[in-house]
C-alpha cells in the first residue's frame, strides 16, 4: 500500500486554483450565465444512457452499451456509453465525452444550449440570468429563435379558431382531421395578411433582426420593412427530435402558385437533415426497428391518426444521405411509401442514388393509382393500407422493373439502355460482393450473360472516394506521452492515488498541456471532494479534445489492473526523464559557464591592450 492517502488539503489545490486563475475563467465564463452548481445539478439528474437512447439505439454489450456511432459512417457499432462513469466514446472516429458533449455535437449546439436541452429533458429549471432590463437582448440568437418559433406556433393555432380560419378548418374537415388530430400536431392557420404576424411578433417584444433571422417574414426589396412569408396557409409546426418547434410547413390554401411552402434555411431549421414527425414516431421506430417515409405531411398525420406512429415524412424535399444517417440510429429497415404516378417512379431513382451504399433494408411501397397514403388511409382504414406496406418490394427490384418497363427489352438496344440505367445505381455501392449480385440480378432479368454486365460495370465505375471514417481518424488529436496518460488513468480509476503522485512529481512536471490541465483539474476535484468524479471533471474541463481524452480513458478503465505499481512505474518514468532534463540543463549551465569565462578573460585581454597603447606590451606577451 503507499504510503499517501490522505485528503489534499494544501498539498496540490494552489496549484490547481493559481492555473485556473491564470486562465481568467472558471465555469462560469465558459458555460455563459449558467452557473457552476446548475450544470452540476443538471448532469446529476441526467443519466446519460437515457438521453443518448433519445437520439440512438443503445443496446447492452456487457457493462456498456453500444451503438452505430452517430457522427461517423459505420457498419460495425463502435459507439460506446458507459453507464457507471456516464460517458460516451466511439472508438472508430475518436468522438467522447460526457452528456453535454454528446448533445452538443448531435444537435450541433454551443454548451450552454446543450446544458438547456438535458435540462428540460430531466426536468431541470435553469435561471434566466441573461437580462439587461429584462429585454432578453443579450441571449443567444438561437435561444431567441427557439421562444420565437414556440410562439409563433401558439400564434398560428390562434388564427385557426378565428372567423378567418374558417379556409384550413373546412380543408381539415374535408381531409377528415378531427379536433384531437389538430390539437396533437399543433396545426394552425396563417392569416391572409401581409403583416399579421410581424406585428403581432414586434408587439410581443422580438426584434426586427431576430423575426428576420427566424425566416418567419422576409425583407422588402430595397426598402425598410419586411412582410409575413406566409399568407392564406394551412400551418404544420415542424419540431426536432427533442419536441422543439424550429420551422414550418405551409399548404397554400387559395390560388397560390406554390402548393407547399416551408421554413427557409435557418440556424435551427435544415430541410436536408429533418424529418416531419420523427419527434412523435421516434419511440414507436426503435420498438419496431423500421421506419416509414412518406411525402406529405398529411400522409403522416393521418398515419399517425390510424395508428401507424411510425411514420414520418421529409420536408419538402428528397432524401439525402443526412436523412439516412439518421434514420440508421433508429432503424434496420426503411419503407419509402410513393404515389403510383411518374413523381413516385422519379423519386425511386433518387432515393437509389441516397441508399445505394448504405447497408439498410430500404423498400418501396406504393398506393392506389391515383390516391396518396392519406386518401387511402380515409377511404379504406388502416388494414388494407399496411397490407401494401407488408408486401414493399426492395428498392433496387422496384429500380430493375421500372427500367425493364421504360425501356423496349424485346430489342438489343433497349436492354442495353436498361442494363446501363441500372449499373448507374449499381455502380456507386463500394461493396464488391453487393454490386456483382445485384450485376447478376439485372442480367438475369434481361437475359444477357453475366461477363459483358460485369466488365460494363467495371467502365461505369469511378475511383472510390476517401470514406467519412478515415477522414474523421485523420483528424484525431496526437496521441498523449505514454508515463503521462498512465497516472491520468490511474488516478481517474482510484481517486487516492492524486496524493501520491504529487508528493513525486509536479504539475510543471507534465511536458503535455493537455495532460497538465487534465491533471490540474483532477487535484482540484480531489482537494475539494475528496475523489474524482469523471462527469464532474468534464464539466470543469469544457474543452472537447480534453473531454474526449477523459473520455477514452474512462470507458476503458482497465479494471483488473493494479494501479499502485503502475502509477509508480510511470511516475519512475517521469522522475528519470525529469532528471535527464536537469542533468542536460546543468550541462548547458556549465558549458555556457566556460563560454563565458572563456569571454571574459578575452574582454579583460583586450580592456589592457587598449590601456597599454601601441608601444606599451600587452599581459600575453
Amino acid at each position: 500500500m503507499l504510503p499517501c492517502m490522505g485528503r489534499l488539503t494544501g498539498v496540490g489545490g494552489t496549484a490547481a486554483r493559481g492555473s485556473r486563475e491564470k486562465r481568467g475563467q472558471g465555469l462560469d465564463g465558459l458555460a455563459g450565465r449558467i452557473s457552476q452548481d446548475v450544470v452540476a445539478e443538471v448532469k446529476r439528474s441526467a443519466d446519460i444512457v437515457d438521453i443518448v437512447s433519445r437520439y440512438l439505439a443503445l443496446k447492452k454489450s456487457g457493462r456498456n452499451f453500444k451503438a452505430l456511432c452517430p457522427f461517423h459512417t459505420e457498419k460495425t457499432p463502435s459507439f460506446t456509453v458507459n453507464a457507471e462513469r456516464q460517458m460516451f466514446h466511439c472508438f472508430g472516429c475518436g468522438k467522447a465525452g460526457d452528456v453535454f458533449t454528446f448533445v452538443s455535437e448531435h444537435e450541433r449546439v454551443e454548451f450552454v444550449e446543450a446544458v438547456r436541452i438535458v435540462a428540460d429533458a430531466v426536468g431541470v429549471s435553469i435561471p434566466e440570468t441573461w437580462g439587461h432590463g429584462g429585454d432578453g437582448g443579450n441571449k443567444e440568437l438561437k435561444t431567441r429563435l427557439y421562444e420565437l418559433h414556440r410562439w409563433a406556433k401558439h400564434f398560428f393555432t390562434l388564427q385557426l379558431a378565428e372567423p378567418n380560419g374558417a379556409v384550413a378548418r373546412d380543408y381539415l374537415a374535408a381531409r377528415h382531421f378531427d379536433n384531437e388530430t389538430i390539437e396533437t400536431w399543433g396545426l394552425g392557420y396563417a392569416p391572409d395578411s401581409w403583416e399579421a404576424l410581424g406585428r403581432a411578433a414586434s408587439k410581443a417584444g422580438y426584434s426586427h433582426a431576430e423575426l428576420i433571422a427566424s425566416g418567419l417574414v422576409i425583407q422588402r426589396d430595397g426598402k425598410s420593412g419586411y412582410y409575413d412569408r406566409f399568407r392564406n396557409r394551412l400551418v404544420f409546426p415542424i419540431a426536432d427530435v427533442q419536441g422543439r418547434t424550429i420551422g414550418f410547413g405551409a399548404r397554400e390554401l387559395g390560388t397560390g402558385e406554390v402548393k407547399y411552402l416551408n421554413s427557409p434555411e435557418t440556424p435551427l431549421f435544415n430541410k436536408g437533415r429533418g424529418l416531419y414527425g420523427l419527434d412523435k414516431a421516434r419511440d414507436a421506430i426503435i420498438e419496431g426497428r423500421r421506419v416509414m417515409i412518406t411525402e406529405g405531411y398529411t400522409d403522416t398525420v393521418m398515419c399517425h391518426k390510424h395508428g401507424i406512429t411510425w411514420a414520418v415524412a421529409t420536408l419538402g424535399t428528397a432524401l439525402t444521405r443526412d436523412h439516412v444517417r439518421l434514420l440508421r440510429r433508429y432503424a434496420d429497415q426503411v419503407i419509402l411509401v410513393f404515389d403510383a404516378d411518374a413523381a413516385g417512379e422519379s423519386a425511386v431513382d433518387r432515393s437509389l442514388e441516397v441508399f445505394a451504399d448504405e447497408e439498410i433494408d430500404v423498400r418501396v411501397a406504393t398506393t392506389e393509382q391515383g390516391s396518396d397514403p392519406c386518401e387511402a388511409l380515409v377511404a379504406h382504414g388502416a388494414e388494407p393500407f399496411l397490407a401494401r406496406v407488408d408486401q414493399a418490394r426492395d428498392l433496387f427490384a422496384v429500380k430493375l422493373y421500372l427500367a425493364c418497363a421504360k425501356h423496349d427489352v424485346e430489342t438489343a438496344n433497349g436492354r442495353a439502355k436498361a442494363i446501363d440505367e441500372v449499373l448507374a445505381v449499381v455502380r456507386l455501392m463500394t461493396n464488391p460482393t453487393r454490386a456483382d449480385l445485384l450485376a447478376q440480378a439485372a442480367a438475369k432479368r434481361l437475359g444477357v450473360d453475366i461477363d459483358p454486365v460485369r466488365r460494363r460495370l467495371g467502365a461505369l465505375r469511378k475511383p472510390r472516394r476517401r470514406t467519412e471514417q478515415n477522414e474523421a481518424r485523420q483528424q484525431q488529436p496526437a496521441p498523449m506521452d505514454r508515463d503521462e496518460g498512465g497516472v491520468l488513468r490511474a488516478v481517474l480509476a482510484k481517486s487516492e492515488l492524486v496524493p501520491c503522485v504529487l508528493s513525486r512529481i509536479g504539475l510543471d512536471d507534465f511536458q503535455d498541456e493537455r495532460a497538465r490541465s487534465i491533471m490540474e483539474q483532477c487535484v482540484e476535484l480531489y482537494d475539494r471532494e475528496g475523489e474524482i468524479d469523471c462527469s464532474d471533471l468534464t464539466t470543469a474541463l469544457h474543452d472537447p479534445e480534453l473531454v474526449a481524452i477523459v473520455a477514452d480513458m474512462a470507458t476503458d478503465p482497465g479494471e483488473g489492473a493494479n494501479w499502485e505499481p503502475w502509477v509508480q512505474g510511470c511516475l519512475d518514468n517521469i522522475e528519470r526523464r525529469k532528471r535527464r532534463h536537469s542533468l542536460r540543463q546543468l550541462r548547458e549551465r556549465v558549458h555556457d559557464a566556460h563560454d563565458l569565462d572563456r569571454e571574459a578573460l578575452a574582454a579583460i585581454q583586450e580592456h589592457h591592450r587598449r590601456r597599454a597603447g601601441p608601444s606599451r606590451p600587452a599581459l600575453d606577451e
